[in-house]
């Protein structure tokens, strides 16, 4: 059965107030482009930035949830003197010192993807002006409404270590499935196919009557199917989070069961148009 949740994007404003500043530059910290959903973000900010006429300066990482690597690309960004940054954090502590840095100026502080909550800012007394994501937690509460009425042992593969969106989704599913259901092991695959895919193998060793798996994205998911394929067992619910086109093909080839969908295209559409039309006062 065909199934794609659809779940919208939402704006949280965070901090009314930020400062005017003379470079026109907003500087983009995002992800690896070897993940689909990241590309779609990526081309999301080059459309838009045309769209504008608004020069952007787009970091990608070289390795998925790289965070050092990210911390380094923020304190270079820093150089480019932006206007905002705008970013989707590899974990809750990764960029602190570059963003506090960044607030001491006066950059506009934007969070993409829902790592950085308003909690998180005051913490760390950063301008944090807004946010634009999904709810993380509402996107693993969805996904348990589809294996609501599934009965045995379950897998979770998370994201990153740290990674807010990965751990609300994962709460969101945990919270809200049945009594019915185990979870024998909820592990860390870095947002990683081959990583999921070994996990899931490893878990099929031990747990041959494996019911189902849900996996904080699309690429680990798929990266269980691929390992549920090679065990012969095609009884195992296998669901995701994105609806990237690979993830909509599997579904349609009776592989991933169900993903629930976001619009990283809109995301990054929302957070540019936002930013530039900030109302800024000194």
């Amino acid at each position: 059965m065909f199934r794609f949740f659809m779940f919208m994007c939402v704006t949280l404003v965070f901090v009314s107030g930020c400062h005017e500043r003379k470079s026109e530059t907003i500087a983009v910290l995002s992800n690896s482009m070897t993940n689909p959903y990241w590309k779609t973000i990526y081309q999301g900010f080059q459309d838009t930035a045309l769209e504008l006429n608004q020069a952007i300066y787009i970091q990608t990482l070289t390795k998925v949830g790289d965070a050092e690597e990210q911390a380094n690309q923020c304190e270079n960004a820093l150089l480019q003197k932006p206007k905002a940054i705008i970013f989707a954090a590899v974990n809750q502590v990764n960029l602190i010192s570059c963003l506090t840095k960044a607030s001491a100026q006066g950059i506009v502080l934007v969070d993409i993807d829902g790592n950085f909550t308003e909690d998180d800012a005051k913490k760390y007394n950063l301008n944090v002006a807004f946010s634009v994501a999904s709810n993380n937690y509402d996107l693993g509460k969805l996904a348990s409404s589809y294996v609501k009425d599934i009965k045995g042992k379950a897998l979770i593969i998370e994201g990153a270590n740290g990674s807010t969106p990965s751990i609300r989704r994962v709460s969101g599913f945990r919270e809200n499935i049945s009594k019915d259901i185990e979870v024998v092991a909820s592990l860390s695959a870095n947002w990683d196919m081959m990583n999921a895919s070994n996990i899931t193998r490893d878990i099929l060793v031990k747990h041959p009557d494996l019911k189902m798996v849900f996996a904080a994205n699309d690429g680990m998911a798929l990266g269980a199917v691929q390992a549920i394929k090679e065990s012969s067992n095609n009884d195992i619910i296998v669901v995701g989070v994105d609806g990237n086109k690979d993830a909509v093909l599997s579904i349609k080839e009776g592989h991933l069961k169900a993903t629930v969908a976001q619009f990283p295209y809109l995301m990054a559409k929302q957070a540019l148009e936002k930013n530039t039309s900030l109302s800024c006062s000194s």
